[in-house]
């Protein structure tokens, strides 16, 4: 019998080996710069009960090391060493940083045997962390620009037998941005507990990271991560909530109707803050009689007829994973619609103007005696003259327009809808005629006198005519006709009567303008006097202009002048050209000008003379 308890014992001690101590790394030695001082080649880090490999070499490492820096300021490879926590698990001073990418990143027991290892606080790396959240290499942050890319980056335990086959995998999230609801969205940056004891007992657990950003040559989100309390104690057991305060029948007496319900301490959670639990609607028996929505704790029902019916919403309590669900019961009572009927009936609509856009409010006209009035929607339902008047709707005003001035009448079948039910009522138009009146010269204007040349001159013709029933301001001016085009040159620009002197002689224009508006005009004149310009030689002997015409260089010549100031002057009297000439003579440039008529006036004492150039 002892022989049996003594072989018992044995095969027990050789499947099951006794736990390990936890490793904190506080036992760690660590550097001057806060780093295990790791030797070259492959090494095992020892924490507690276990070892931690580690490759060191070449100014390279990898796998496992032992860390107390605190800066969060550092970034990129400056914070390959720092938790994002800025220290251990529960604020102690140690803690593990490990980079898997091409190197065996494994844990084991010290005393070879395999064990059901507790677990192990896990937080991201400050390089790791910055990346996630603002992205490297051209590569986006997590979830893109829009926040909708489903970004994830994993940390996977792997268990392996002494034999080195795998036995079990689990997945860590250091951040995931999967879900629909980006609020939801998440980077790890405080310590938490992964479960590892699904694994069972394993001899080795291998740690390795992926992640959705990547490129040709692997994972582009640095691979590093930060451990703590390996194989220690983890969270106690989360009890799941529980409904304390059952929801009471929720009825429905109207239509349309909305109601509200506060789920806040429906449930509460005997080891986490009620004021985090989370509700949310599992199910809805009669969607096509009720809607149901959350906003935050409270639950919006909407009924969606008039029928008697009942409705049953399963709703789930959710406190940290854990859930609870319950039942609200739902008693929608038959509603009796009346339809609307005609309070304010529209009194008749009168056009004495034309064009002419009249709007009636419809608000009121009809009432419904079981449904609030501002549903009501009116709509046109009929036009008995189109040909006269144009209809249409804008929200609750009636816009009418007469299409021209002859007298008619236009009926209007008008319907009031509320909640699938209406009443027609009439809106009777009535359309006068219209006599449109001519405009008529108000202010006739006064003659046009030129004392120069060349010279331009403009009339604004605004206000010279007037129309007793239209706005002044839709009024156009218009030239009918110029008595004598040689001497004078005319055009309008808007309200503007620009005028152009052509000669030097003295001459007259009469011309005839036009004034319309709506279509009837008036016609007037104006006088236009060009009196004769002292100065204007073509052949004076003071003053010559050579060769006449030209194409190039022109001499000005005056005698007996000992200076002179000239000015070249085009058709419209604008300059082009001006100057002083020393001396009785001067050469002018006139290749650059464009071909036409030109003007040379000539300044010297208290003389002046014009003299006509042509450019060819």
């Amino acid at each position: 019998m002892r022989k049996n308890l003594f072989l018992f014992l044995s095969l027990f001690v050789a499947n099951f080996a006794f736990a390990q101590e936890p490793a904190t790394f506080e036992d760690v030695q660590l550097g001057s710069n806060g780093i295990w001082a790791a030797p070259e080649g492959e090494n095992e880090m020892p924490s507690g009960g276990w070892l931690f490999t580690n490759y060191t070499g070449y100014g390279y490492w990898g796998g496992f090391t032992a860390s107390n820096r605190t800066d969060l300021n550092q970034t990129g490879l400056n914070a390959q060493y720092t938790a994002v926590t800025g220290c251990g698990y529960d604020g102690s001073t140690q803690y593990a940083v490990a980079y898997t990418y091409g190197v065996q990143t494994d844990v084991y027991a010290a005393d070879g045997q395999s064990h059901t290892v507790t677990g192990c606080y896990i937080t991201n790396n400050l390089w790791a962390y910055q990346d996630v959240l603002q992205g490297s290499m051209g590569q986006t942050p997590f979830g893109g620009l829009s926040g909708d890319d489903p970004d994830w980056f994993k940390l996977t335990a792997t268990g392996k037998n002494a034999s080195g086959q795998t036995v079990g995998t689990l997945d860590f999230y250091l951040a995931d941005y999967r879900f629909e609801d980006n609020s939801q969205d998440y980077v790890l940056d405080t310590w938490e507990w992964f479960d590892l004891s699904p694994l069972g007992p394993v001899a080795t657990i291998s740690f390795s990271l992926s992640s959705t950003k990547s490129n040709y040559g692997g994972m582009i989100t640095p691979a590093y991560f930060c451990m703590d309390n390996f194989n220690g104690g983890g969270a106690a057991p989360d009890l799941p909530p529980y409904v304390v305060n059952p929801v009471q029948d929720v009825v429905f007496d109207d239509y349309p109707q909305t109601l509200q319900v506060n789920l806040e301490g429906v449930a509460t959670d005997p080891d986490d803050p009620d004021e985090n639990i989370t509700y949310s609607i599992v199910s809805n028996s009669n969607p096509s009689a009720l809607t149901a929505t959350m906003s935050g704790k409270i639950l919006v029902m909407t009924r969606q007829n008039a029928n008697q019916t009942i409705v049953d919403l399963t709703m789930r309590a959710n406190s940290d994973g854990q859930t609870v669900d319950f039942n609200v019961h739902v008693i929608i009572n038959q509603v009796v619609d009346n339809p609307p009927y005609i309070v304010n009936p529209v009194q008749d609509v009168v056009f004495d103007d034309f064009p002419q856009t009249l709007q009636v409010n419809l608000d009121g006209v009809a009432s419904d005696p079981d449904d609030p009035d501002e549903n009501i929607l009116y709509m046109i339902v009929g036009n008995s003259n189109p040909d006269a008047l144009s209809t249409s709707m804008s929200g609750k005003i009636l816009v009418l327009t007469r299409r021209n001035e002859d007298a008619a009448v236009a009926d209007l079948t008008m319907r009031a809808a509320s909640d699938g039910q209406y009443v027609n009522f009439n809106v009777h138009v009535i359309i006068n005629q219209i006599v449109d009146e001519p405009p008529f010269i108000l202010n006739p204007v006064q003659d046009v006198v030129f004392d120069e040349f060349p010279q331009t001159l403009q009339v604004n013709l605004d206000g010279v005519v007037s129309d007793p029933d239209d706005p002044d301001e839709g009024i156009t001016y218009g030239i009918v006709s110029n008595s004598n085009e040689t001497a004078l040159s005319v055009e309008m620009d808007g309200k503007i009567l620009v005028l152009s002197r052509l000669v030097e002689e003295q001459a007259e224009a009469d011309l005839v303008m036009r004034a319309t508006s709506d279509g009837q005009f008036v016609d007037f004149e104006i006088h236009v006097v060009m009196n004769q310009v002292v100065g204007v030689d073509e052949n004076g002997p003071s003053f010559v202009a050579y060769p006449n015409p030209t194409s190039g260089t022109l001499t000005l010549t005056v005698a007996d002048a000992q200076r002179f100031d000239y000015d070249l002057l085009n058709i419209s009297g604008q300059s082009v050209m001006r100057g002083s000439a020393v001396g009785s003579e001067i050469q002018l440039d006139l290749g650059g000008c464009p071909k036409g008529v030109y003007f040379v006036s000539i300044r010297w004492n208290d003389n002046r003379l014009i003299h006509k150039v042509i450019v060819k």
